[in-house]
């Protein structure tokens, strides 16, 4: 029976044509697979290269003629990632990665026992472009990375000295608050040292005395010590370091500070911090700067209210999601529409000398922290801001 084809056509030529169709099709189906499988590989990891690379050397086989007997290895400035059953072998495909145009490695596919002779050695003329291909994208998807890699190192950057400028600022708002505070320990030296003065010149050989007056001088210059230190510490430029922290210490240990502030306004200021909080990941300086804003932000919405209604409430809760909350509470006169829609809009301000730049890098931080920040009417007065971060899960190994 005569096959089909066109009229005087070999029909033993159809059907050769049709089988090298075929196979030409399959090999552009598998490269488009190949292909595809390394966008997945790319979104599936997420920033990371070397588990990217890792994924590419571990998916070349399956797009190789004999996916049985072919492994693959992919080299990068010296560090190497090699499929499973990877060994060395002589009949090998190469093509070379270059990054920004400079060569940086290779990616290589080899046949693990010998093949028939074909377009490039055992390997198919389709097989090359697909090497070469994969190399491409590979340092396409190299250069992409690293510079992504570079923005964010620079963005981290920026945000910290931004966060220091604004710190800075916050310490020069409260700066009467802080030279009352300090000059209260320095006064009662003062004091005490004249009296101590005044008993030796007056013969007085009290020992007992003398000693009680040193020790209260004592205190009071490591009081003065502890609030030039905890200034020291919000306000040095540094790079930033996450730690694992506990969020209810870096309040409390905030509070000294915040205290100066709220008492010289007449303002109340209410602790309540939940009890066994898990631990956080967070740079504690830029957490405490975060609240240390809140509170002052707080005590300037309360200036208009009388002293006996001034109150402010820090909270710390657990919320569920894997997350820790910190609230802080005012009762004053509340938002205007306009503040609402703007206040966390760089420069933005009510302050006559203000740099409207608190809630924006507050915000900023919060976010590159892996939280949330946003504030909610209260219902009786006054505006309460939130802020969420994800606390360290028990079996978190990272």
């Amino acid at each position: 029976m005569r096959k089909a084809g066109f009229a005087g056509e070999n029909p033993d030529r159809v059907d050769h044509d049709a089988f090298y169709l075929r196979c030409a099709l399959e090999e552009r189906v598998k490269e488009l697979n190949c292909l595809y499988g390394i966008s997945e590989i790319v979104e599936r990891e997420g920033g990371s290269l070397p588990a990217i690379l890792q994924g590419i050397a571990n998916l070349l086989p399956t797009s190789w003629e004999y996916p049985s007997i072919t492994c693959a290895r992919i080299a990068l400035k010296g560090t190497e990632f090699k499929s499973d059953n990877y060994s060395d072998s002589p009949w090998k495909q190469v093509a070379e990665l270059r990054v920004h145009g400079e060569p940086a490695g290779f990616v290589e596919v080899s046949y693990l026992e010998e093949r028939p002779q074909r377009g490039e050695g055992p390997f198919l003329l389709e097989e090359r472009t697909l090497i070469n291909a994969v190399a491409e994208r590979t340092g396409r998807i190299v250069e992409r990375l690293r510079a992504n890699q570079f923005h964010q190192q620079r963005e981290a950057e920026l945000r910290n000295r931004l966060a220091h400028l604004t710190r800075v600022a916050t310490m020069g708002e409260m700066a009467s608050s802080i030279a009352h505070e300090v000059n209260q320990p320095l006064t009662a030296i003062a004091t005490y040292t004249q009296a101590c003065t005044r008993m030796m010149r007056a013969g007085t050989t009290d020992t007992e005395e003398i000693l009680e007056i040193l020790s209260r001088v004592t205190d009071e210059a490591l009081r003065a010590g502890g609030i030039v230190h905890r200034l020291k510490d919000l306000m040095r430029r540094r790079e930033g370091k996450r730690t694992e922290c506990d969020v209810n210490s870096l309040i409390r240990d905030l509070e000294h500070l915040v205290s100066v502030d709220t008492r010289l306004h007449d303002v109340q200021l209410d602790l309540q911090l939940s009890e066994s909080l898990p631990l956080v990941l967070v740079d504690s300086i830029q957490i405490q700067q975060v609240v240390l804003n809140l509170i002052r932000n707080a005590v300037d919405a309360m200036m208009d209210c009388v002293p006996e209604k001034r109150e402010i409430v820090v909270r710390t809760v657990l919320r569920k999601g894997g997350k820790v909350e910190i609230s802080v509470a005012d009762t004053g006169c509340g938002l205007s529409p306009e503040c609402e829609e703007e206040m966390f809009q760089p420069f933005f301000t009510t302050k006559e000398d203000g740099m409207g730049m608190g809630l924006s890098v507050s915000r900023s931080i919060v976010t590159s922290h892996g939280g949330q920040m946003w504030f909610s009417h209260n219902q009786d007065a006054g505006t309460t801001f939130h802020v969420t971060i994800p606390y360290i899960a028990e079996n978190d190994d990272g």
